[in-house]
């Protein structure tokens, strides 16, 4: 029997959407709005789109007083707090890929895999060079490829040097770090 996907509201657009789209958020006894993307803290929890722009305004103007119809304090510092763990969960995901087996490192490697028809996904570092970029870009014409993190920062969460390609093979585990890495890219880019 598959599993439906659970949906639920954003408060501030009022669009209904799955839960991976979306943000959750926990309002506490002071009105301090805090994320809570795992479901772990106490408090009155809320959903909000999946957007920097839209926390961004949340910071300049509050609606939430309104919405939730009582006094919510909005740190100016949100979306640069929630963009840090979206951006922290995404290596966490790449390297739990690394320590399982399903995480190809290499741009002849990770060709390879493609041309296989094996990778889930690419992910390649922001500053990589132009002629593997034109190289992964005429294999993977059918593969998502993920561009989020450069080379430095590659490198540092796996512990290696000069992390430029990387590809996730087509796993059950591809699922769950594409989904981290989907939601940073979302929120970056809405």
């Amino acid at each position: 029997m598959a599993k439906e996907t659970e949906s639920r509201k954003c408060v501030l657009t009022g669009e209904i959407k799955p839960k991976e789209e979306l943000l959750r958020f926990i309002l506490l006894r002071d009105g301090t709005v805090l994320p809570d993307f795992n479901k772990k803290l106490d408090g009155h929890g809320f959903y909000v789109s999946n957007s920097k722009k839209l926390l961004e305004g949340l910071t300049v103007k509050n609606p939430l007083n309104k919405i939730l119809h009582t006094k919510t304090v909005v740190n100016e510092d949100l979306p640069h707090m929630v963009e840090q763990i979206l951006h922290t969960a995404g290596l966490n995901a790449v390297n739990l890929a690394r320590k399982s087996g399903d995480l190809i490192l290499g741009l002849e490697k990770v060709k390879d895999i493609i041309a296989k028809g094996k990778a889930a996904f690419v992910i390649e570092a922001s500053d990589a060079g132009d002629d593997g970029k034109q190289k992964i870009a005429a294999m993977a014409k059918d593969v998502e490829k993920y561009v989020l993190y450069d080379v430095a920062t590659l490198s540092k969460a796996l512990n290696r040097e000069n992390t430029v390609y990387l590809a996730v093979k087509n796993t059950p585990m591809s699922k769950m770090v594409g989904l981290a890495l989907k939601r940073y890219q979302t929120f970056l880019n809405e």
